[in-house]
Order: C-alpha cells, then structure tokens, then sequence
C-alpha cells in the first residue's frame, strides 16, 4: 500500500508542475525491488514492477478532466489474488474485488523493513557520494561501507548498486581492483597511474578502458597521451579522444593536431560529413561558422574570409586547406587571400579580381582584412552593378586615402548615384584636395561640389565658360557663389571668398549685390578695399547701397559724404512712400507692438484678442509693403541712418509716427 500511496504522490507532483498526470517513469516513480534485486516484468509502458506487485496507471488527465485511478496488482504466488485501487479524487485505497477500503500502514516501518539500504540511500541522496575517498567521519564513509558489507553478504539489490557505483569497488573492494579500475578511479597516484597506462596499452586495452563511461580526468590525462604517440590518432576512435582530451585541456592534443596534421586531414577527408564535422568542431574548438567554413572548401565552394580570419589558422587547418586546393583548383584566389591574411604571402590582383567577382554580395566586406590597393579598390568599384550597396560601403572606408589620379581611376565604374553616396567620404574638404578633383567633379557629378573647400582656383575654374555657360553664364555663377543657401554649396576658403566678392563688384554689378557683400561681416581693410570703388561710382545706387552695407558694421572709415547722402536720398523717398501710404489709417492707437518667436509644446490655451495696436500695425505693413527698397535692400534702421546723416552732414531723416509705432527702434 505504501508504494501505491508514493505512485499517488508523485503522480500529484508532477501535476501541481504540469496540469496533467502521466505515466509512472514520466512521473520519476520507481518502486522497491526485491531485496535479491529483481522486480516483475511490466506489461506495458504504463505500468513499472516493485517486488510482489506491479504498479499501473489506468487513467491520467488532464487539467480540464483530471481524472486519475492507480491499480497495484499482485503477481507473486502469494500476492497473485490481491488487486488494490486508488482513485485520485479522494486518495483512498479500496480492494477491488470488494470495494472495501484498506486502512492505513505505517509507510516508515514498512520502508524501514522493505529496503535494506535505507540508510545508505538516504546519505547518498544527501551527499551524493560518488567520488571518495572520504574521511573516515565523513557521513559518505558509513553510506559505502554499508553497501560494500551488504554486497558482501550477497544481498542481491546491494550488489547491482554496489557494482553500478562509479568508486564503491574501489574504495571498498570485495575483489582486488584491476589496473581499469585504478586507472580511471579516484585512489592511484600519478606514477601508478602512469604504470597502469602502460600496463593496459601493452594490453591492447587502454583505449577501450579511457573511453568507458566515468573515467576520471586523471585517469584521461594518464591514458590519452600513450594512445596519442601509439597513432591512435587518425582512427576510427579518434574523434573520441580528440573531445576527451579537449574536455581535460590535454596539451597533448594540440601537438598531435599540429605534428600529425597531413595525416588526419588525409583521414578525415574521406569521412562522412556528419564525422568531419564533429571531428573539426572538437579539434579546432571553434564556432559552427569556422567549421562551416571548412566544409565549405570540402565541397568546393568560397567560404567566408572572415570565417576563417581570427583566430589565426591552426596546422590542421591550413593543412585541411592545402587538401582543398589540391582537389578544388578553383579555390585558389580565396586560398591565397587567406595566406595573406594569414602568412603574409601577398596574394595576386589577379586572384583578388576573381575573389571580388565570384564571392556574394554581403562577402565583400571580408576585404577589410586585406590590404587594398587601388587596383584592388577598382575591382570593387566593377562590382557595382551586382553588389551597388556593398561595393559603396566598402569603398567608403577606403577612398579618402587614395591619391587623386587614384580616386578617379578607381570610382570610374560608379554611376551618378553610387558618387553622391560617397561625397562625404572623398574628402573633398581639404582644399589641395578640392582642387585636385574639381575638374572630376564637375564632369562626372557637380553635387559633389557641396561642402567642396573651393580655393581661389576653383572660383577662378567655376567662373570660365566651360563651366559657367552650363550654369546660366558667369554672372549667375556668381551669384550662386555669393549665396549659401544654393546648392552646390562650395565651402570657399577665406581667399577664395574674397576673390568671388572681387569678381563681383567688377563692371555695373547690381545695387542688391553690392549690398550683398557690403555687409558681410569682414575686416575693416578687406572692406574698404573692396568696396572703395563702389562707394565712389558713378551711379548713385551703388554708393548708397556700399554704405548701407558698411554702415551695419558702424565702419565709418572709408564711407564717402556723398554716398551716404545717396543712401540718406533713397531712404527718404522710401519713408515719404510710407508716410503716404499709411495716412489713411490715421494716428496709430496706444500701445507697443509685441514680437512672439518660437513655439509652444503640448495643448495651448486660446489665444487673446489681438491688441488694437496689433491690428493697426497688421494693416500698416500692408499699405506699405509697394513702398520701394533702399540703398539696393532693406531700410536701413535707425542706427545705421544716423551713422550716414553724420557722415553726410546733414540730419537724419524722419520716419512716419506708424513705423516709429510699429518699429520700437525708430525714434
């Protein structure tokens, strides 16, 4: 009953984890055996024998029908009659010939009588007690010596354990140990260990006994090195070994790999897949990407470089390479990348141009670990039309380093497109550099030119027919050069800056343009010398417009009476114009015009009405907005007036009460 009652518990704890019962090995149930350690045979998989009776599972559900009845059938001739069931819904057992219920027993005094080892299962479940050996107080000592004694008095279930147990013969010998046992056990010094290796390999037996199951690691390391030097490996057990002494960290190993390395690879070669596959895997303790490669030249097929790039190759590998080469002739251009990455043996651009060609798209990148010339560099660029975005991102790295004649040879086959995704990496921002590769820049793609360190001979290049006409012609040239915001933005140098602006201003340049450089924030001398002529010209406009731009800059110096009273002159036509227009609004109402900038984040309350000097002002730079610019741009403010009226002489013009209203910087 008890053992019925243990099936009833662990079949309950498997379903408090799983929300189903299940058979009793799936459940960890595993009755008492006899005490000669024999059990009755089960009839099938739902049922496990003990001693006198068989234990079945006759139903297990699940959680949504969780039904769950055990049966204990008797099978001995003095159990044979007794049936005993129990139902899972109230855990009681019942005979089932009469439905009667059967009383309780005392499991503990039952167990207690039932297994002879008891105790010793109850301190090795505690203290595991498979190695030793063990203090004489230590709790495994009483566990062995009790299986050892019960062995020797013939109680069969003491035997079986005792014989299965990985140190008990050793530790407790009922028989004098063999030189397998001392061998792989835990009790042998080195030395002996040592003989016993010699012993069995004079035997023939050595390698049968390193490689049964628990033989310990000094045993491993005694044993493996002598079948190492006996040419166990290449063999059929080899494999074995090599993951043995991998598992040990046998130093060993890696000078049989490397003294034996033509040997195993003539070996190996002709194995299954599935062998050299493992075989490479513990020999070379890599990655399965490594050793994917390696199978890769097996069948003939270009691996990865960078697979096989670090860790260095080792003497099986390359020896497994040369044997590729031998049976794949058309490996050699990646065999001889891999000797340069390895060896430094430079391999031909011959060998890499048939790499580039061949390899797919995403394994261009591999070159990275190559050196790259622009020969190679160009056999990159020729995969464009295959691999547009690999062969880019590759030549990225590269091209700001090549010399310029070098660059043009080697973007040659790109198109347009490919180009722009390399403009930022041409280095085009060094002005020598710049220079060197306008011309190209031009011809092949002119955005290119944005962010392009222009020097004076660039703008000078720029400005000539050949390449001005295409663009509008060299006035228009130039006034893309004196505007940032069009593209292609050049990034000029300062003397390049200065040239433009020169170029500018010679013949009848426009007013907007003279003031376009009049207010560039310049040194005083660079100023005066360029615009000395301006604010001395015949037209009026000009002068005015050279000393609006001057004024913003407070640069008196160099600012000629008469064009300031050019720019003062326009500057009053451009105030009547507004006092004109904006006189029907009459006087403007109280108040002072606010300036808002930015924006609010998140829900904004609704706005206020607007104020009436607001609404005023809206209206006023409507009416005036016809009224004419001066001095070749925007009024000039207040300041800058008054500047020019000192200049001139004269005092400064007024402006009307609606701008000195809406423009708090007019008096």
């Amino acid at each position: 009953m008890c053992e019925l009652s243990a099936l009833y518990t662990a079949e309950r704890s498997f379903f408090g984890e799983k929300d189903r019962y299940d058979t009793p090995a799936v459940v960890g149930f595993l009755p008492l055996p006899c005490t000669d350690g024999t059990r009755p045979p089960a009839p099938d998989a739902h049922s496990v024998g003990g001693c006198q009776f068989v234990f079945t599972v006759l139903e297990a559900g699940r959680a949504q029908n969780a039904t769950l009845k055990l049966e204990a059938r008797g099978v001995t001739p003095a159990t044979r009659n007794l049936r005993f069931l129990m139902d899972g819904r109230d855990a009681l057992i019942t005979r089932a010939d009469s439905n009667a219920r059967v009383a309780p027993v005392d499991c503990d005094a039952w167990r207690r009588a039932a297994d002879p080892l008891l105790r010793y299962h109850e301190l090795a479940g505690e203290y595991d007690c498979v190695t030793g050996p063990y203090a004489p107080t230590h709790p495994c000592t009483e566990a062995l010596t009790q299986l050892a004694n019960l062995a020797r008095k013939g109680v069969g279930v003491a035997r079986k354990e005792y014989d299965a147990h990985p140190t008990a013969r050793e530790l407790y010998p009922l028989s004098p140990p063999t030189p397998a046992m001392l061998l792989c056990g835990v009790t042998a010094s080195p030395q002996q260990r040592a003989q016993h290796s010699d012993l069995l390999l004079s035997q023939g037996r050595l390698l049968d006994v390193v490689l049964q199951p628990g033989c310990r690691d000094a045993g491993l390391r005694a044993g493996i090195p002598l079948l190492f030097r006996d040419g166990a490996c290449p063999g059929p057990r080899c494999l074995e070994l090599v993951r043995l002494a991998q598992r040990v960290q046998l130093p060993e190993l890696l000078d049989v790999l490397a003294g034996r390395a033509e040997p195993l690879v003539t070996w190996l070669w002709t194995q299954p897949a599935a062998l050299q596959r493992d075989f490479l895997r513990a020999a070379t303790d890599q990655d399965s990407n490594r050793v994917d490669a390696l199978l890769l030249l097996h069948q003939g097929a270009w691996p990865s470089l960078q697979a096989l790039t670090t860790p260095p190759l080792t003497h099986l590998e390359n020896a497994w390479l040369e044997r590729a080469h031998r049976e794949h002739p058309t490996l050699a251009p990646v065999l001889s990348l891999l000797r340069e990455q390895q060896q430094g043996h430079p391999a031909t651009d011959a060998d890499f141009e048939a790499w580039a060609r061949t390899v797919p798209c995403r394994q261009l990148h591999d070159a990275r670990d190559v050196a790259l010339s622009a020969t190679r560099l160009r056999a990159i660029a020729q995969t464009q039309s295959r691999c547009p975005g690999d062969a880019v991102s590759v030549l990225s790295r590269h091209v700001s380093k090549l010399a310029p004649r070098e660059l043009i040879d080697v973007l040659q086959p790109l198109t347009a497109e490919q180009l722009r995704m390399l403009r930022n990496d041409l280095g085009l921002n060094d002005p020598a550099r710049g220079e060197a590769l306008f011309d190209w820049a031009m011809e092949r793609e002119p955005s290119l030119l944005d962010g392009l360190a222009a020097t004076p001979a660039v703008m000078a290049k720029m400005l000539t027919p050949r390449y001005a006409d295409p663009l509008g012609g060299r006035e228009a040239v130039l006034d893309l050069l004196l505007d940032s915001q069009r593209s292609p933005r050049l990034a000029p140098t300062y003397d390049a800056l200065l040239f433009v602006m020169a170029e500018a201003l010679k013949g009848t340049p426009s007013a907007a343009r003279v003031r376009n450089i009049a207010e560039r924030n310049l040194p005083p001398e660079d100023r005066q010398r360029l615009l000395s002529g301006m604010l001395r010209a015949r037209d009026p406009r000009l002068q005015a417009a050279a000393a609006a731009g001057a004024a913003d800059w407070k640069a008196s110096d160099g600012i000629t009476a008469p064009a300031a009273r050019a720019c003062l002159a326009e500057a009053r036509v451009t105030l009547e114009c507004m006092a004109t227009r904006s006189r029907p609004l009459g006087p403007p109402p109280p108040g002072h015009r606010q300036f808002f900038f930015g924006c609010g984040t998140g829900p904004q309350p609704p706005p206020a009405p607007p104020a009436p000097i607001e609404t005023w002002c809206t209206r006023f730079d409507e009416l005036v907005a016809s009224c004419r610019t001066a001095c070749g741009g925007a009024l000039p403010g207040p300041s800058e007036l008054a500047l020019l009226a000192s200049i001139a002489g004269e005092p400064p013009p007024t402006a009307p009460d609606g701008l000195r209203a809406c423009m708090p910087d007019f008096p």
